[in-house]
């Protein structure tokens, strides 16, 4: 049985505890406080070190862009037949006409965005600098590939901000996602980490910062302000819009300095930058390939020598073995750009390097010869199937 002192000293301990967990909890919680607040000092703190070099577009006029469904020949009074080589928009996606957002590339006026945001090529754009100042500007190219758009303003001595190297970025770091497409000068903030390299065919870094339209074309900075890479929409398809159907997702994508700078250098030309193409129709499925069926004349397959029956089963090392693999190896590559390709003719191994074309400088695909039985198999094909690269 308890005596009266030992309920007293056992009551007074007890309390001392409760005292010590109390303690122990309120400083917890002040020190959870505490981080949250230096957290969030260096958020504001990365949005407004960066906010010199980040410029607000606006667009005036363009349209959605569509998908051509015929074509007309000028020799007939209706169009006829589904246009065979078609660089598609890649979404269904409505581009609306809204502020968007840049960065300074260079002192001297030039200016990298998302072509994503050029689209509906616009008829008059304009740029709105942090100090105010509202200039003209000029759209040099546009990348419809790996989505990054370069413009020009008649400006000097633009704040230029240090970018960080692909190598030196980790995955799991802190990743902050900035833009100016809800109007204002104060840039939206979007916070996440790093989730992978190397993503699209080499060409990204993948996000979970909730990237939209709202930053596309802006940047994705470290914690320390350096600029991680360039917000742009991507899928695993070709297509300028292909990817927007996934913004806000988690799932984002930026293109690092050294793709923007190889990429800028080709844009400052003045020439868009538009997908590669085969100029191959599908002829069928193979065990370890496909087969070529028809191909446009000219296009780079037929001036390679490639013929009909031919059996595709590498492309830039990558084993092919249905079209689906083809189109996700070549769909990042642009055109006028050489690959390799690994074929095979009856049983004997060949191998060819060819510069994929734009789908403007691809003839047609030639008619099924005659007679043409309809119960019977496409010509140099096994199995039923018909697709375009």
């Amino acid at each position: 049985m308890m005596t009266g002192s030992m309920r007293r000293m056992t009551v007074a301990m007890l309390s001392s505890l409760a005292v010590s967990l109390t303690t122990s909890a309120a400083r917890a919680q002040g020190e959870d406080y505490d981080l949250l607040q230096a957290t969030q000092t260096v958020f504001r703190s990365l949005s407004e070190r960066l906010r010199p070099s980040l410029v607000r577009i606006e667009t005036v006029g363009g349209t959605q862009p569509t998908v051509p469904l015929v074509v007309d020949d000028g020799d007939s009074e209706t169009p006829r037949g589904p246009q065979q080589f078609v660089d598609s928009p890649g979404s269904n996606f409505v581009v609306a006409d809204g502020p968007t957002t840049g960065l300074v590339y260079s002192s001297d006026g030039y200016i990298v965005s998302s072509s994503y945001n050029f689209a509906r090529q616009p008829a008059l754009i304009s740029v709105v600098l942090s100090d105010g100042r509202r200039l003209a500007a000029d759209l040099i190219a546009r990348d419809q590939v790996r989505k990054i758009a370069l413009l020009h303003v008649d400006a000097k001595d633009l704040v230029v901000p240090e970018w960080v190297s692909q190598f030196d970025v980790e995955v799991g770091q802190w990743a902050v996602a900035l833009g100016l497409g809800f109007g204002g000068q104060r840039p939206s903030v979007s916070v996440g980490i790093i989730s992978a390299k190397n993503r699209m065919v080499g060409n990204a870094i993948q996000t979970d910062a909730k990237l939209s339209p709202v930053n596309y074309g802006g940047p994705l900075v470290d914690i320390d302000g350096r600029v991680i890479g360039i917000s742009v929409p991507m899928a695993q398809r070709p297509g300028e819009l292909a990817g927007v159907e996934m913004y806000d997702s988690g799932v984002g994508f930026v293109v690092p300095k050294r793709r923007v700078d190889a990429i800028v250098a080709e844009l400052k030309k003045g020439k868009d930058i538009y997908r590669g193409w085969l100029g191959m129709q599908l002829g069928g499925q193979a065990e370890d390939g496909v087969y070529v069926g028809r191909i446009a004349d000219p296009s780079p397959l037929r001036e390679a020598g490639v013929i009909p029956g031919d059996k595709l089963w590498a492309a830039e090392g990558r084993p092919i073995h249905h079209f689906g693999q083809l189109v996700q190896t070549l769909y990042m590559i642009p055109a006028g750009t050489k690959v390799h390709l690994c074929m095979e003719r009856e049983g004997e191994p060949y191998e060819v390097d060819v510069v994929l074309a734009r789908n403007t400088d691809l003839g047609p695909l030639p008619d099924y010869e005659e007679p043409f039985d309809p119960s019977l198999p496409l010509p140099g094909t096994e199995d039923e199937g018909d697709g375009g690269d």
